[in-house]
């Protein structure tokens, strides 16, 4: 693999991480130069015919070990002895069973970065079974507090539990190894989904079963057939913007003003639904009337924020978001040519690069064993006992 500058060049990770949290994470540190070497199970990760693995596998080199056995845990603890950071997502005890735990490796190996992002932290009550993202989101109130357009939970679609933990093992491991440049030591990060979920609500919970009426019908996410969110429009031609909402200046002016219907009294719109939904139905008239550009200009020398809605494909062709790198071109090596999102995070100095797609099953189990040192004869070994697997198509 050709390994591109970035700022951490000369660092090494092993990534034992399935689900979103742990591959996305990981797939951070391969963007900005790790040198991220996957360990998979006989025949693969289980989760490899999920579409999104061909971006969150990007930048990796694959090896194929078989765990469960002492020779295939030998084989890894002797890759843990050149690597500086190992990711870990199994349910808490999975990896003491085969020997593997922090405690286990750490008196040996003080230098390693231990990182374990469960679904759940030790100690909670669900931590020994398995976890998903929806399971999470049911069991930590998130569901719950998620207002709607009816009374009752609302399940999200973003898998936001997980994508929050993303960027926890990101930053904690991160942060463990600039403590290492002082210490010496590395140290064992702990984060789980259920911790994710706290930190997407900025740890600030709000009781939505108790608000009243308006509140309800302003955080709104969905209505059949034809309501939409307070502030999405659908203008003339077809188009949509998202539009008079805050934009950190004083308004100049109203929004009706703008649109040119009748001035409203707010308190009596809160105070009489029918009122209110009169004014509603007006603002949508009055948006369908309007260029989509053209309002935008309106509303923006009015001092109240506006976008147009767009969809994913147009964005990913408008030239500045080709320029910046937002877009790249990633050979896949069973699909080809991809366009994925480039590097989320820019250093100007050692920018990072996506270095490849996701790799083959077992690609790299040769290369990588006898980087560590083992002889021809010695993979060889391994490979005819079934401990790994090299080039597994």
């Amino acid at each position: 693999m050709n390994q591109a500058d970035g700022p951490l060049r000369g660092v090494r990770v092993l990534d034992l991480s399935w689900g979103i949290a742990g591959p996305v994470g990981v797939m951070l540190l391969a963007d900005l130069g790790a040198d991220v070497i996957k360990v998979e199970p006989p025949g693969g990760d289980p989760f490899r015919a999920h579409p999104g693995y061909r971006v969150w596998n990007r930048g990796r080199r694959s090896i194929v070990l078989d765990l469960k056995q002492e020779a295939g845990q030998e084989t890894f603890l002797r890759l843990c002895d050149s690597s500086d950071v190992l990711v870990e997502t199994f349910s808490p005890g999975t990896m003491g069973r085969l020997g593997l735990a922090y405690d286990d490796i750490f008196p040996t190996r003080p230098r390693l970065v231990y990182c374990s992002a469960p679904a759940y932290p030790p100690g909670h009550r669900f931590a020994n079974q398995p976890g998903w993202d929806s399971l999470v989101q049911a069991c930590s109130g998130m569901q719950h507090e998620q207002p709607g357009w009816r009374r009752g939970p609302v399940f999200l679609h973003f898998p936001a539990p997980s994508m929050a933990t993303c960027f926890l093992v990101a930053a904690g491991v991160l942060a463990a190894l600039v403590r290492r440049e002082s210490t010496g030591r590395g140290e064992h990060v702990q984060t789980s989904l259920y911790q994710g979920v706290l930190a997407y609500t900025t740890q600030i919970w709000q009781e939505q079963e108790r608000s009243d009426a308006s509140l309800r019908s302003v955080m709104q996410k969905s209505y059949p057939p034809g309501i939409h969110q307070g502030s999405i429009f659908e203008c003339a031609h077809g188009e949509w913007v998202h539009a008079a909402t805050i934009s950190g200046l004083t308004p100049t002016r109203t929004v009706e003003d703008v649109l040119g219907i009748q001035p409203v009294d707010v308190a009596e719109l809160m105070r009489d639904p029918a009122a209110r939904a009169r004014h509603e139905a007006r603002l949508r008239d009055a948006y369908r009337n309007w260029d989509r550009k053209e309002l935008i200009d309106a509303f923006r020398n009015a001092k109240l924020g506006a976008e147009a809605i767009v969809p994913m494909t147009e964005l990913f062709r408008h030239p500045q978001f080709l320029a910046n790198g937002m877009a790249v071109e990633v050979d896949d090596a069973d699909l080809g040519a991809t366009t994925q999102v480039g590097v989320p995070a820019v250093l100007t100095r050692t920018p990072g690069a996506v270095r490849g797609g996701q790799p083959r099953i077992g690609e790299h189990s040769r290369e990588v064993l006898t980087e560590s040192g083992m002889s021809d004869a010695d993979v060889d070994a391994l490979i005819a006992a079934g401990i790994v697997q090299n080039g597994v198509q």
